[in-house]
Parts: structure tokens; sequence; C-alpha cells
């Protein structure tokens, strides 16, 4: 030990990062900056970036634990649609809280969304879901559906309007009626991941019997 003290840290300007720098570090906390609270109040320049910078918000991230309860928190529709509206049409990947009505909300504001992962639970008639989201999202590659009804008619509309898709997973899904094995072989060409809905609930010969009569008359 000689006495001499350390040279004290070098002198940073945090608020002078170059924007992507920036949107990096703010994308971790998306929850945070829509409700106003955290390090976004730090300085005007990350308040700008975090409110008026579309890049930020090109990925929007706002899964939280509770959303495997049926209803979701208070105000989480506001804090959704806000990001979307931050992104400015660049939103290509959305993971969260959805019901219908935002979905549609989405798919109007995103035409280049890629990766739709729904993490709770919603319902939305099934005709609704294509011709609202589905035909919408012609760039879509991506969809994780973790709960919900959906059957074949579904999966057909996006084989047809979504072109590029390489993973769906709907293991968490309800299938509305048996799908046929050659359907699902159709499918499994066209798509690399593939997780199928599931008829679930009802006695076991039901389902058999019902599994049975759609392979055989699958087209």
């Amino acid at each position: 030990m000689d006495g001499t003290l350390p040279s004290p840290a070098e002198w940073r300007d945090w608020a002078a990062l170059p924007s992507h720098v920036l949107c990096a570090i703010l994308s971790l906390i998306q929850v945070d900056i829509l409700r106003g609270v955290g390090v976004v109040l730090a300085c005007k320049s990350w308040r700008r970036v975090a409110v008026e910078e579309s890049l930020l918000w090109q990925r929007i991230d706002l899964a939280a634990p509770e959303d495997t309860a049926r209803k979701g928190p208070a105000g989480w529709q506001l804090m959704a649609r806000a990001a979307v509206d931050r992104s400015a049409g660049r939103c290509e990947s959305f993971r969260g809280r959805a019901d219908g009505e935002f979905l549609i909300y989405l798919a109007d504001r995103s035409p280049s969304l890629r990766s739709l992962h729904v993490t709770s639970w919603f319902y939305m008639v099934e005709k609704e879901f294509i011709t609202g989201v589905i035909k919408k999202l012609p760039l879509l590659e991506q969809l994780v559906l973790s709960g919900g009804m959906f059957g074949k008619e579904c999966l057909e509309a996006l084989l047809e309007h979504c072109p590029r898709l390489q993973l769906v997973d709907m293991d968490g899904c309800e299938a509305s009626s048996a799908i046929g094995i050659r359907f699902v072989e159709r499918c499994k060409r066209r798509i690399k991941e593939l997780q199928m809905p599931k008829m679930r609930g009802g006695c076991g010969c039901c389902v058999h019997y019902a599994q049975r009569y759609a392979d055989e008359h699958d087209e």
C-alpha cells in the first residue's frame, strides 16, 4: 500500500448516447416506460427517445407473469395500444397480453409484423380472427397463441395468407373440431415448426370417434 488514491472514474455524458444505443437499453423496460416510471424520467433526451423514437417500439414485449389470468390488470389495453402507436407502423414483433379488439388494432397498424406471441388466453370468433388479423399480416413468420379455441378454418387461412410462416404454436389452444390427418400433414409440409391445437374435454370415446371421422373424410 503506497497510500495513493485510485484515479476517478471517467465522466460520461449519458444524455448524449446515440439513439440506437438508448433504444437497446430502453427496450428492456418498455412496461416501465409506458407507466411513466423509472429511468425515462432521468433527462430530456431519454424521454424523447422513449416517446418519439419508433425504433424503440419495433419489437414490443409487454409479457408479464399475470398474463395467465383470464382478467388482465387495469389499463393493459391502453398500454398496449400506446406501444403500437409509438411504433408508427414499424412494429415487427409483438409479445404480450391481447384480446380480439387489440389484435385487430395491432394488425391495422403493423403491416410489417413478422412475429406475434399472445401470452394470454383470449376468445375471438374464428372468422373475425381471419378477416381482422390473419389477412392483414402477409409478412407473418411466427405465431404463438397461448390459449383460445381455433380450428381447421384458421389454419387454412394461415396457409393461404401468410406464405412466410415458419413457426406456429397453438399447443395451449383447444381445437374447435377434430382436424384430419391429411390436412395436418399438408400444414407440416409448409410450416417447419408446428404445434396444432388439441381437442380437450369430453369423454375419450367421443374424441376418438370424432378424430376417426375427420381422418376418413379429410380432403
